[in-house]
């Protein structure tokens, strides 16, 4: 596929927000104090062209994209195109990143997983992101979070080898939900605008997670 077709298949699943324009509310963000703005691909940043072509991409999902707050942790690094999708998996994160490289090749991937156990299942041969606040989540939860990691695992297997190939340095956080928690308590310091989210002081922790040295 290509980068258009992926994210419109993401974004698909969940309520669609005109790009290039200002929205005050944002998903779970009806605080009206942040200001988001989507580009040509629905990410939170400026065009990829804007870019020069030793630039790094972050991806991940909301915790990536900066629900609630001002500035997301890949905001932290210089020449950094941050693709963070909210309710994003770790399939969606991949392809988009092997999408973005198509067309502008990049040879720093940072990627933050704080909820790898999300799984993409297809329910009416709709995609669905199977999280707790899905629909179909009650149908789908006889699939323990161990047999969840494994396929997260061969996901990253093959991201590992992908990167390799393609002379990229790859930077990963990927945990399930409570492993995160349980491992980096001592950084979440703080709550978004929306109170579900982390807040900005915890967003410059998790840019200090990565080997790329953060601006001040």
């Amino acid at each position: 596929m290509n980068i258009e077709t992926t994210m419109n298949n993401i974004v698909s699943r969940a309520t669609m927000y005109e790009r290039h324009t200002v929205h005050k509310i944002l998903f779970t963000d009806v605080s009206n104090t942040i200001e988001y703005v989507l580009n040509s691909y629905w990410h939170r940043e400026q065009e990829l062209s804007n870019f020069d072509s030793n630039y790094s991409l972050a991806v991940g999902c909301s915790h990536t994209f900066g629900i609630g707050v001002n500035k997301p942790w890949p905001s932290y690094f210089t020449n950094t195109y941050n693709a963070g999708i909210p309710g994003a998996t770790i399939y969606d994160m991949i392809d988009v990143a092997i999408d973005i490289y198509d067309i502008k090749p990049f040879k720093n991937l940072m990627m933050f997983v704080p909820h790898g156990e999300r799984m993409i299942v297809y329910d009416n041969k709709k995609q669905v992101a199977l999280m707790p606040y899905s629909d179909v989540y009650e149908a789908y939860k006889n699939i323990d979070i161990n047999t969840k990691m494994y396929y997260n695992k061969r996901s990253t297997e093959f991201l590992k080898l992908w990167c390799k190939s393609n002379n990229i340095s790859l930077s990963m956080i990927n945990m399930n939900s409570i492993e995160f928690l349980k491992t980096y308590k001592k950084l979440i310091v703080d709550k978004a605008a929306d109170s579900l989210h982390y807040g900005e002081n915890t967003h410059k922790n998790f840019a200090g997670l990565f080997y790329a040295k953060p601006q001040d």
